[in-house]
């Protein structure tokens, strides 16, 4: 499931940028989402799930490498929730590129994160993944995110 709507996301924006519906974020817009990004992930090595949360968009669609898609907000603070819970887990991530559309009220990114975490047999374990982001303007300009999908590169 994961890979197919990673290949429906990668075929919606080669035709968003065919049509020319896609313009390059100018600096002050990708300034903000890489802002917004390095907030979300010092939140998350905070492991504080009220801050966390702040940065989800209304009707989240996660997918992990690690499980079935998350279709709603309580299902990815649950898998959050779990992640926090582990005394080694934290992030070092990169958002490589950012894009935001025409419009200005969608805007995607991808990059990769190495994550280190409590391996099953009690020990400090670590994994490389590469992720696709989506991400919405609210009404008062700030940024959310709406879809994150990830699949790991090594294994943990």
């Amino acid at each position: 499931m994961s890979e197919m709507f990673f290949k429906l996301a990668v075929a919606y924006l080669a035709a968003a940028f065919a049509t020319g519906s896609i313009s390059i974020a100018d600096d002050s817009e990708e300034q903000s989402i890489r802002e917004t990004y390095d907030a979300w992930v010092e939140a998350t090595n905070e492991k504080d799930i009220e801050k966390w949360s702040v940065f989800l968009a209304e009707n989240p669609y996660f997918s992990p490498a690690d499980s079935p898609p998350l279709t709603n907000t309580d299902e990815v603070i649950a898998y959050y929730k779990r992640s926090f819970s582990d005394p080694l887990f934290s992030l070092d991530c990169e958002q490589e590129h950012v894009e935001v559309s025409k419009s200005g009220e969608m805007a995607w990114a991808h990059g990769k994160c190495n994550a280190t975490f409590t391996g099953p047999d009690g020990k400090k374990a670590s994994g490389s993944s590469r992720w696709f982001k989506v991400w919405i303007r609210q009404s008062d300009g700030s940024w959310r995110g709406r879809v994150n999908t990830w699949k790991n590169v090594e294994s943990p």
